[in-house]
């Protein structure tokens, strides 16, 4: 997968398992996947998840849910205001558009995407 953080040069990341872009710390049930994320920040959390296996998941749950698992050799975080996702095209075969995307549970289509941050659209009461 390549990824473009605010207007950065491309970045891959070869064995991506899952990508997570977040403003606010959960998502699914409770899991604190993006544990930095804060809603007032004007800025997302994008959590990767690197060569996850099946197993890991199982293994890592109880730190996915609590939102310890950014020290894992395999998970990195950046804070961005802007992403754009493509898919990482090995050996000149064009495979761009089989990514599923999916927004709170919701379908996007498939890659490439852009997500860009938009400061103090929603109001919020606390």
């Amino acid at each position: 997968m390549n990824i473009k953080i605010d207007k950065e040069d491309w970045k891959s990341f070869p064995k991506v398992t899952a990508l997570c872009i977040g403003n606010a710390k959960y998502f699914g049930g409770g899991m604190k996947i993006t544990p930095t994320a804060d809603p007032f920040s004007g800025k997302f959390e994008v959590v990767v998840l690197q060569d996850f296996k099946w197993y890991d998941f199982i293994l890592k749950l109880q730190k996915l849910y609590k939102g310890t698992h950014l020290s894992e050799r395999n998970v990195s975080t950046i804070s961005a205001s802007s992403i754009e996702v493509e898919e990482l095209i090995e050996h000149a075969t064009n495979t761009n558009g089989s990514i599923y995307v999916q927004a709170d549970g919701e379908n996007l289509g498939f890659l490439p995407r852009r997500f860009l941050m938009l400061p103090g659209t929603i109001d919020f009461l606390i």
